[in-house]
């Protein structure tokens, strides 16, 4: 759909934008009440690029303030899609300085095509910087996308080398982030840290982010989670316009991690997973590749050479998964309680069989049961498949943990949690550090019993990799990767059932050498086989 342009007053007097689409709907390119107000949101931008390049400019508002800023010496090419606008930048905006400017529309852009590639092939190691007016974006992605790739192919200098030496990690506070960095400093990969925690979003990251990949031109991106990302796929589209390749590793369950941003998806991008069975979702979602990359373990944060006398019998180190507990998941949707009873069967259709796929069958379940769902947009189908999924697995360790009770199962975190699963009378201890305390936590507890999650069909958890590197038991229950990474009964425990378990644990309890034997078995198989050291060549080997 092309679209009209529309200028119209806004309610404080000053001019404002909005583009108007042949199905009769219409976006704003700027605000209806205070055009320039969008100029906040880029105050902390710096020109620091050689050839500067405004992708849609709309009325210029967030420019204006900043002009008198750009370097001298600085090349500028604007993309804007309309030529009423260009017009308006030409003469109201940009009229005031004496840079080279390049102005391109719809109209133009076959004709100075050749002219801005020239600017390219006769300014070799030119630092190109984008400033992108997201609200002009969205109005037509298409012509930006196709201006930006045909008029800068690639910036010269960033394309990557064949052997990579170093690698950005988005970098805060999440899981993995910091056993990743580990990692990649002992296979000789210099990370570069991007510490989003710190930025804002908006045009404060993309500045951030586009300095740090034309001034240290990493070989790759690496992201856990996508954490990190920024919600208008700048990540996404800086990257593919340097020519670097975006790694995510995926250690839950992607539909909900991609669903606002399957747009964004790039040739450039390569998807890891922990979970194989979402391998063609991925393969689907548009990465160029999804490959199989289970957990591990952090020797350094988990290993100890030698064994001590466990004062705990039986333990598990997790939370209860009560939602309330857990991110209250029906916040993140239009939740209503005439629901539970339809994820209630849905929860209890997948505790029966783990590959059973929810998003596929909660709407014949609720034909069948009718029960009315209130929406059928993307966004509230993935979040209900995902309460049903995490209902069923805080079902998963009720069922479980509720058996050993009366063994004197002592359990480590979210104390207020159990007590709402299991009542008041449960012993729960307080929430450990991960980094600091879980090693010698599960140092302290004969066996470690293992519960996986039920985003998990087939894949292993963590505890299997970690307890037995802290040189403690685990027994875990029976997925089907745990056959692929262990010699189950000589190196590995599994349980089918709270009943085998019970069974399994009163042996091994009474069996110190045989526990102690497969202990150190599983300790050398992961050492040698399954660290993050190892992991992370399994994801540089997705590069070639």
């Amino acid at each position: 759909m092309q679209p009209t342009l529309q200028l119209f007053t806004a309610q404080n007097g000053m001019l404002s934008a909005k583009a108007f689409f042949s199905d009769g709907t219409s976006r704003h390119i700027h605000s209806l009440v205070d055009p320039a107000v969008e100029s906040v949101f880029y105050e902390n931008l710096n020109f620091w690029g050689d050839l500067i390049i405004f992708e849609g400019i709309g009325l210029g508002y967030h420019v204006v303030p900043k002009i008198s800023t750009i370097p001298k010496q600085a090349k500028i090419i604007v993309i804007e899609y309309f030529d009423e606008l260009i017009e308006n930048c030409r003469t109201k905006i940009f009229d005031k300085i004496d840079n080279e400017i390049v102005y391109v529309s719809a109209s133009t852009l076959p004709e100075v095509k050749s002219f801005v590639l020239s600017i390219f092939r006769n300014n070799s190691g030119l630092k190109a910087q984008i400033v992108r007016h997201v609200a002009s974006i969205f109005v037509c992605r298409q012509f930006y996308e196709t201006a930006i790739n045909e008029l800068i192919p690639k910036i010269p200098g960033t394309v990557p080398d064949k052997s990579p030496v170093r690698a950005l990690i988005f970098y805060g506070n999440f899981f993995l982030e910091e056993e990743i960095r580990n990692a990649l400093i002992a296979n000789d990969v210099e990370p570069v840290l991007f510490r989003y925690n710190e930025l804002k979003k908006g045009i404060a990251f993309e500045d951030k982010l586009q300095q740090i990949l034309v001034g240290q031109r990493p070989n790759f991106i690496l992201s856990i989670n996508m954490k990190g990302f920024d919600g208008n796929g700048a990540l996404e589209d800086i990257s593919f316009r340097l020519c670097i390749p975006v790694i995510v590793w995926f250690v839950d369950d992607p539909r909900p991690i991609l669903m606002h941003r399957l747009n964004f998806v790039k040739g450039n991008m390569f998807a890891a997973c922990w979970e194989k069975t979402y391998l063609p979702y991925l393969e689907k979602s548009g990465f160029c590749k999804a490959q199989h990359v289970p957990l591990a373990t952090d020797e350094k944060l988990f290993y100890r050479p030698d064994f001590s006398l466990p004062q705990i019998d039986t333990g598990f180190v997790g939370t209860s998964m009560v939602d309330s507990r857990a991110g209250n998941i029906k916040e993140k949707f239009l939740w209503s309680d005439n629901l539970m009873p339809l994820v209630e069967r849905m929860s209890d259709m997948l505790l029966d069989d783990p590959y059973f796929v929810v998003e596929k069958n909660i709407a014949v379940y609720a034909e069948k049961m009718s029960v009315k769902i209130p929406f059928s947009d993307l966004k509230n189908i993935t979040w209900l498949s995902s309460y049903c999924i995490h209902t069923a697995s805080m079902k998963k360790r009720k069922k479980i943990i509720g058996s050993l009770v009366y063994d004197g199962i002592v359990l480590f975190g979210d104390p207020e949690g159990w007590k709402i699963l299991l009542g008041e009378k449960i012993s729960a201890r307080p929430n450990i550090d991960y980094r600091h305390d879980l090693r010698d936590i599960y140092r302290d507890i004969k066996i470690n019993v293992n519960i996986t999650s039920c985003q998990m069909p087939a894949a292993v958890n963590q505890r299997v990799f970690d307890v037995p590197c802290s040189g403690s038991f685990v027994i875990s229950d029976d997925q089907k990767d745990m056959h692929e990474l262990f010699d189950v009964g000589n190196d590995a425990i599994v349980y089918e059932s709270p009943e085998d378990l019970r069974e399994k644990t009163k042996f091994y309890l009474s069996h110190d050498y045989l526990r102690l034997s497969i202990v150190s078995k599983a300790r050398n198989r992961i050492l040698n086989e399954h660290t993050y050291t190892i992991r992370i060549r399994s994801i540089l080997q997705m590069l070639k």
